[in-house]
Parts: structure tokens; C-alpha cells; sequence
């Protein structure tokens, strides 16, 4: 039998928001004791993964899955220094465990291998030009590589999983985080995204995470740097400047308005676009945030576009119900869940993901 892996249990007890003097008593059992299984100390009778289980909501096998959790690079600690560190804690708990689905279902199913995220080498690439990094180079180059037409991408979720990306729908239970990415090896480059979030903001952040994995998984810089590097990417990459030039010989909040709807970005970050392309002056930017913030839409703005959902792991999940013939059962012991918590995260409360029936096989509702 596989040894007990400390990890799990701190993930488990992450996920759930819990510390370790809330977790004790549930079990039960004294903190001193829980401190030492959860840090690898001492290793735990076999009785203790079924109590941390009934305690956690998860089957004893999910403590014995030899795998570890990793961490996130400073890139993506930005502006979060209101997220308590057990909010933030539970999120990366979270993705950790999404992760590890992912992981686990992928050599059921056949992945495109001619598709694929770059990795810029910032040395070899500026060196190439003679000069610092064009990051609207880069944002267009990358378009180019994915023959993305002109104009407004029109579905970035689909972009992203096209070409190599998966988008994973999560519950952060704040709206101080829309989404987070990773690459690790042997693994598609993976995008966590907040289903609260505004639909307009979370494209904007979406191509700013693709911008870290394009130009910081190689090589970092400080956090500004990357974080002005990562703006720029993203209005380049969603709003090339050749074409929304034109767009911007007029700059108020009408105008703002109606490029919102053509470009599915928000309004800030069409001011910010602009302003970083000069097309307005410091006098116009201010009013124009005073203005936003005397409406009430720095929050959240009006007119928000049709919300993208993901696709792929829906497609995972019916492959392996409809072509390898998995149960409800099936899949919940393959992701080391208990079958509530399947139904939770990818069952029919989840809109991306096929209809989940309580009879004895998984059944897709068209």
C-alpha cells in the first residue's frame, strides 16, 4: 500500500478553509499529534485517513496519492495583500487538487500535440532585434502564430484551449482574484479562473496570465516589471494598435461604451490602452477615472458581454463517460473524490460540464 503523503492532508485541510486547531477536534484528535502527520513527523495508524476523511469529505485513498502541491510564481502574488492567508491558502489548495484531476484523466484522452502556449527567451528574442523587448511584437507575433484574424478575438477561452491551454472554472469565494495560471512540465499550461468574476475583466486578466506564460516562465524580473509588461501584453494582444487607433479619435465614456461592446474588454481597460499608446492626454485620463468612480463602475461596469465558458474539461469528462464507458463511481474513484464532491466540481451544477444522473452510470444530456 502507497504511504501515507503528509500533503494531501495539508491540502485537504487547505481546500476545506480550516486551520489545524479548528481540524483537531473534528477528527478528533490532539493539534500536537494532527502537527506531526500533517508535517511528516510521524507516521499516522491506518484508522487516521478514514477519520481526517469523514472530517475533510474525502475517501481515505486521497491521502495516499503520491503527488505534492506546488506553489506559484511572485507573479501572481500581485495586489493580493487583502486576501487573508487562509483565502488564499484554500485557492491554491483548490487548484493543486484541480491539477491533480487533470493529470489523472488526460491519458484517457487523446490530446492535439501540434498545438502549444510559447515560452519566450527575452535574451534570445530582444537580442534578435537589437533592443529591449517589443512586448506589442510579442502579443502580435503570438497572434500571428495562432492566425488569429483581425479585429476582436471573439472567444478567448476557446483561443487559449485551441492552442494548447486548459481553462478550469473555480469558485475563489472572493472577487479579489479573477485568475491564475501554471506550466509544468509534461502538462498543458493551465489557466484557474474565478467563476465571479465580471466577463469583460476576466478576458482582460485572462490575456495577462497568458502574458506570464509567455514571458515569465523562463526568465523572471522584478514584480512591477512583470506586471507592466503583462498589462501591455494583454491590451496589445485583445486590442492591436493599428486597429484601435481609429476607434479612439474620440474618448468618452459613449464612445468607451461602444468599444466595449465591439472589443468584449471593459472600459478601463480601454482608457488604459489608450493612454498607453498616447492617444490621450493625463488631463482626459483623469477625468475619466473620476468620472468612473463617481458612477460606481471601478467596481463593476454596466454592459457586461456574453460570459465564455470553457470546454475542454467537459470534453474529458464525456470521453470518458460516452467512449470508456466510466461511472459516476468510475470517475469519482479515479479523481479520489466521494461522489458528492464529483457532483460538486464537475457535476450538473457546474454549467460546463455534462449532466450528472444518480442512476448507476454517468449519463450525457445533449
Amino acid at each position: 500500500m502507497d504511504r501515507f503523503n503528509p500533503h494531501m492532508l495539508a491540502l485537504a485541510r487547505d481546500v476545506r478553509g480550516l486551520t489545524q486547531p479548528e481540524l483537531a477536534p473534528l477528527i478528533p484528535i490532539a493539534q500536537g499529534t494532527l502537527s506531526k502527520y500533517e508535517t511528516g513527523v510521524k507516521e499516522p495508524p491506518d484508522e487516521f485517513a478514514d477519520a481526517a476523511g469523514r472530517a475533510l469529505g474525502f475517501p481515505p485513498s486521497f491521502f495516499y496519492q503520491p503527488d505534492r502541491p506546488y506553489g506559484f510564481p511572485p507573479f501572481h502574488y500581485r495586489k493580493r495583500k487583502k486576501l487573508s492567508a487562509k483565502a488564499l491558502g484554500r485557492i491554491v489548495a483548490e487548484m493543486n487538487i484541480r491539477r491533480m484531476h487533470i493529470r489523472k484523466m488526460l491519458p484517457s484522452f487523446p490530446l492535439p500535440t501540434n498545438r502549444f502556449i510559447p515560452e519566450i527567451d527575452r535574451d534570445e528574442y530582444g537580442a534578435s532585434r537589437k533592443g529591449r523587448l517589443d512586448i506589442e511584437d510579442v502579443a502580435r507575433a503570438v497572434r500571428e502564430h495562432w492566425m488569429v484574424p483581425s479585429g476582436p478575438i471573439e472567444n478567448l477561452m476557446a483561443l487559449l484551449e485551441d492552442n494548447g491551454g486548459i481553462v478550469i472554472p473555480c469558485d475563489f469565494g472572493t472577487d479579489l482574484l479573477d485568475a491564475m495560471s501554471q506550466r509544468i512540465d509534461g502538462m498543458p499550461v493551465l489557466f484557474f479562473v474565478n467563476t465571479h468574476s465580471p466577463s469583460d475583466r476576466l478576458r482582460y486578466t485572462l490575456a495577462h496570465e497568458l502574458a506570464h506564460m509567455v514571458l515569465h516562465t523562463i526568465s523572471l524580473q522584478d514584480d512591477a516589471a512583470m506586471e507592466d509588461e503583462a498589462d501591455e501584453f494583454a491590451g496589445a494582444f485583445l486590442m492591436p494598435a493599428d486597429e484601435v487607433r481609429h476607434h479612439l479619435r474620440k474618448f468618452d465614456l459613449r464612445q468607451l461604451a461602444n468599444m466595449k461592446g465591439y472589443w468584449k474588454v471593459s472600459m478601463a481597460a480601454i482608457a488604459v490602452r489608450a493612454d498607453r499608446l498616447k492617444l490621450i492626454t493625463p488631463y482626459q485620463s483623469r477625468m475619466f477615472w473620476m468620472e468612473m468612480s463617481r458612477l460606481g463602475y471601478r467596481t463593476r461596469e454596466p454592459n457586461e458581454p456574453a460570459p465564455e465558458r470553457p470546454t475542454f474539461l467537459d470534453k474529458v469528462v464525456r470521453h470518458l463517460v460516452t467512449t470508456l464507458g466510466y461511472t459516476r463511481e468510475d470517475v469519482a474513484k479515479l479523481l479520489d473524490l466521494l461522489p458528492v464532491e464529483f457532483d460538486r466540481m464537475y457535476g450538473p451544477r457546474t454549467s460546463s460540464f455534462p449532466e450528472i444522473k444518480s442512476a448507476t452510470h454517468l449519463r450525457v444530456v445533449k
